[in-house]
């Protein structure tokens, strides 16, 4: 599968384990050495609590994360995924959807330059989000800041782990993705890989809370753009 025999974690935080979609995510990640480690949390952690968790107990270099109402559409992606780290070595984070400017908490600010591409199921009918008009495959969008549905990490190149600081189930990636980037690690952009959300994001009373952490956190350093 790839000339230095790598392969991919995948790790997922779910309320209750459904044996079906485990059975989805193996399907369509393809190969059967491909580490699935779906963690039964309902509540009892935080979204970072859960994926450094995920990021100790995962046996490869490459770990997916993903939320767990995902529909994949792409088949074969532990092969694809390990190739596209293959060709851009230098990258520890790639996401699916993302922003190359933050000047908030907010990653949608300003729509001219977020990118990517993620359908979503609303009302029982799905439509496709084209955040961007590029392309980006093989070649790699480079942002600050990649959406926590599905992104992929590079362990060894890591500076930071998840900020436990957030709690509940928000700004888990936008801290995450900020402070890497800050060390000096790439994020990149990919539309390799097709899913459909089924359901769209929303904000409530602890997303407000980690906004306000955030935006206080990193008060200094915003507005990042690339």
């Amino acid at each position: 599968m790839s000339k230095n025999n790598q392969m991919v974690s995948v790790v997922i935080s779910t309320r209750k384990i459904d044996p079906t979609y485990y059975d989805h995510v193996k399907r369509m990640f393809s190969h059967p050495n491909t580490e699935i480690l779906m963690y039964e949390n309902d509540g009892e952690m935080s979204l970072t609590q859960v994926y450094n968790k995920g990021l100790k107990e995962s046996v490869n270099d490459i770990v997916v994360f993903m939320h767990d109402d995902l529909i994949l559409e792409t088949s074969n992606m532990t092969p694809k995924i390990v190739k596209l780290f293959e060709k851009h070595p230098e990258y520890g984070i790639i996401g699916i959807a993302g922003t190359d400017k933050l000047v908030n908490g907010m990653w949608w600010t300003h729509r001219e330059n977020m990118f990517g591409v993620v359908g979503h199921i609303k009302d029982g009918k799905r439509h496709v989000n084209h955040y961007s008009k590029g392309v980006f495959n093989d070649i790699l969008k480079d942002v600050v800041v990649v959406d926590g549905l599905f992104f992929i990490v590079r362990k060894s190149l890591l500076k930071k782990e998840f900020n436990e600081e957030f709690k509940g189930f928000h700004f888990y990636d936008i801290s995450f993705c900020i402070e890497n980037f800050l060390e000096g690690i790439k994020i990149g952009l990919t539309t390799k890989f097709g899913v459909t959300h089924k359901s769209i994001g929303i904000t409530n009373k602890q997303w407000e809370k980690n906004k306000l952490l955030f935006e206080a956190l990193f008060e200094k350093q915003l507005p990042l753009t690339i």
